[in-house]
């Protein structure tokens, strides 16, 4: 065990001495310093444009509007249902025309479902937390029966990182930001409602040694992931199917990742909130 003696000694240079150590925040994007609304029970698009226009009407500025996970593709994540919502793009265009973005969920618990390309793949490349035994781990979470990615490996977070391509990351675009939820991370059907200890991460390693850095390694995929995908942002700030030009200069925008589980130096990718109050 590392122990790590901050000698002030005044009560700022102990602050100061602590970030040495773990890292300073990561500077926030202009926008997301700006007032946020956010809910559940945001359904498709007309809810989403109801809102919208409502602040309008009322005068309230706002910046960020939230979508939880009504908007995926019966929970599968990087997905939207295109029953609800029929043109995710032009929907964040329109929101972008006036100087707002949109924050979508990613969780981390997979939906195993052998028709997902993404369930698939990752399976496939052996990219799933373990059981003792070496099979896969299953639990039960929102999309049902889920695996979840191992994080605490190298290659899962590039490539899970990579999923926020604009092609990959299905209705994508510049304006389009990140919410990580349930990385704690959370199982509804295990006894502590999170990993069994036994679970077995990168070299065989037992999840109980290493849990409060899954939603850390979590967050720092995410983080690198929205920076990469910068590398393929079409002038002007357009999405990269529609070509859209809007005020937004998207390849100077910091990406804004908002995650649930904390860990030291998780300020370095990801802002933090305590939970659904």
């Amino acid at each position: 065990t590392d122990v790590f003696f901050f000698p002030g000694p005044t009560p700022m240079d102990v602050q100061r001495q602590l970030m040495w150590v773990v890292g300073v925040m990561v500077l926030p994007p202009l926008f997301s310093l700006g007032y946020h609304q956010c809910r559940w029970n945001y359904n498709d698009e007309r809810d989403v444009l109801a809102v919208d226009a409502g602040f309008d009407q009322h005068d309230i500025p706002y910046d960020v509007i939230w979508l939880d996970i009504e908007h995926t593709r019966d929970k599968r994540y990087f997905t939207w249902d295109r029953h609800k919502f029929p043109d995710p793009e032009k929907m964040q265009d329109r929101l972008a025309s006036k100087g707002r973005r949109l924050v979508c969920i990613t969780d981390p618990h997979i939906k195993r479902d052998p028709q997902w390309p993404f369930f698939t793949e990752a399976s496939r490349k052996h990219l799933f937390l373990k059981n003792a035994d070496g099979s896969e781990f299953e639990g039960w979470c929102w999309p049902g029966q889920s695996s979840w990615l191992d994080f605490h490996d190298p290659k899962v977070r590039e490539w899970y990182g990579g999923r926020f391509a604009y092609d990959l990351w299905e209705g994508s675009t510049p304006r389009l930001h990140a919410w990580i939820d349930m990385n704690e991370p959370s199982v509804f059907n295990h006894f502590e409602t999170t990993l069994p200890r036994d679970v077995r991460h990168l070299n065989g390693h037992p999840h109980v040694d290493q849990h409060n850095l899954y939603g850390f390694y979590q967050s720092m995929a995410t983080y690198q992931g929205l920076l990469d995908r910068k590398r393929r942002v079409i002038p002007g700030g357009g999405s990269a199917t529609t070509a859209a030009t809007t005020k937004v200069d998207a390849a100077l925008e910091r990406p804004f990742v908002l995650t649930r589980s904390f860990f030291a130096g998780s300020q370095r990718y990801a802002a933090a909130w305590t939970g659904d109050n």
